[in-house]
């Protein structure tokens, strides 16, 4: 039973990662509804998550996980998000709602293209668009809005939104004469809930991981001390790496004007959690080209472990930079999981990142020289996340 529920989760996990690759590809050549009706929300792909959640579960326990707290508390964190998402896909209803100036709408068209009602009224005050002094770029979005029967006035605008009575209201889009907006809706009342309390409990349990006793990251603290000339060259590498990408930061972030999606206060949490986890990612595959170039097995051992202490914090970083993410999209979009391509070339790059943290179950990766391989490789899920989204497979996040 033990050796079955292994298999099936790695295996299981595998195969997601081919068919969320697979899937950034089709949405590029034949769009989005495509990706979405063929493979995120197929029915064999939720049963691969399901599978992946209850095999890892039960194969975790059989190992003995229950007493590392913060170890099992993650692997339930992962289960409890899933759920929240399973349930915003079956339970969470999502449309928009186009307003001209002085009307007033009680529904909203669904993306199902039926109209649902509010239960309340929404009447357009007015809409308009701030702007960068001296320059014609948008700084933000505005709609004035009067609820009814109340007679309150509020104002929607990116990363503003509004909540009435479980729905939440987003600025989406406006009629090119500037009278008029476009709102999406939400409704989502149990879903978002249970996938943040995953995230809460994800993070805590992330956190409190590095105080855990008899961990494999705790372990190799304790052997590994490195020798003066090696410190100063993981401080050189490791400086240079930083550098570049906070380079790619200012050029792009600091030294332009932010479109208005981007003018949040979460914009540098997330991107410096990215940048900093694809640095270390990076220098991780650097230790691994020269492993292999080593010939003593205890010198490639000796690099495999301070990879992986430098891997543990990584994957946690990048863990935390997603999710925040997705905290951050359901604010400025009104959905915290689109299955965008920068978003799943991130969640596939943690899935394989995760793997090589998972050395005690997979014995091929104890061999120093097969580890040092597999993160060379791994790093290509990087370059795709950061250049290849961009430059090639698109999406919403292609300004990133």
């Amino acid at each position: 039973m033990k050796k079955v529920c292994k298999y099936l989760s790695y295996g299981s996990m595998a195969a997601i990662v081919l068919a969320m690759a697979a899937a950034t590809v089709l949405e590029k050549l034949k769009g989005a509804e495509s990706a979405l009706s063929l493979v995120y929300h197929s029915p064999w792909f939720m049963v691969l998550w399901g599978v992946l959640a209850v095999t890892g579960m039960v194969f975790l326990l059989s190992r003995g996980v229950s007493r590392r707290i913060f170890t099992l508390g993650m692997h339930v964190a992962f289960v409890v998000i899933l759920i929240g998402a399973l349930v915003t896909h079956l339970t969470g209803e999502s449309g928009s709602l186009h307003l001209r100036t002085g009307d007033t709408s009680s529904s909203y068209v669904m993306d199902s293209g039926e109209t649902a009602p509010l239960g309340f009224g929404l009447r357009l005050e007015c809409f308009s668009i701030d702007y960068y002094p001296a320059m014609k770029r948008p700084k933000d979005y505005r709609s004035d809005v009067t609820l009814l029967p109340e007679g309150e006035q509020r104002t929607i605008s990116m990363n503003h939104i509004l909540k009435k009575d479980g729905y939440r209201f987003y600025q989406a889009d406006y009629d090119e004469d500037l009278q008029g907006s476009i709102l999406a809706v939400s409704h989502d009342p149990y879903g978002v809930g249970i996938t943040y309390a995953g995230y809460i409990l994800l993070l805590f349990c992330m956190l409190g991981f590095f105080f855990e006793k008899e961990t494999v990251f705790r372990t190799y603290c304790s052997r590994v001390r490195l020798s003066h000339g090696l410190k100063v060259g993981l401080y050189i590498v490791g400086a240079l790496l930083l550098a570049g990408c906070f380079w790619l930061i200012c050029r792009k972030w600091i030294f332009e004007p932010l479109l208005p999606v981007l003018r949040s206060p979460l914009l540098w949490i997330h991107v410096m959690s990215m940048i900093i986890c694809y640095a270390i990612f990076a220098l991780v595959a650097v230790l691994g080209v020269i492993g292999l170039f080593l010939h003593a097995e205890s010198a490639q051992k000796r690099l495999q472990m301070i990879s992986l202490i430098v891997l543990y914090p990584a994957v946690f970083l990048l863990a935390f930079g997603t999710f925040l993410g997705a905290v951050w999209a359901n604010i400025s979009w009104g959905n915290y999981w689109t299955w965008d391509p920068k978003e799943t070339w991130a969640l596939i790059t943690l899935l394989v990142y995760s793997l090589a943290l998972h050395g005690g179950s997979l014995k091929v990766l104890q061999n120093p020289r097969v580890f040092h391989i597999y993160c060379i490789i791994a790093l290509l899920s990087v370059l795709i996340t950061y250049f290849g989204v961009n430059l090639i497979l698109g999406g919403i996040h292609s300004y990133a």
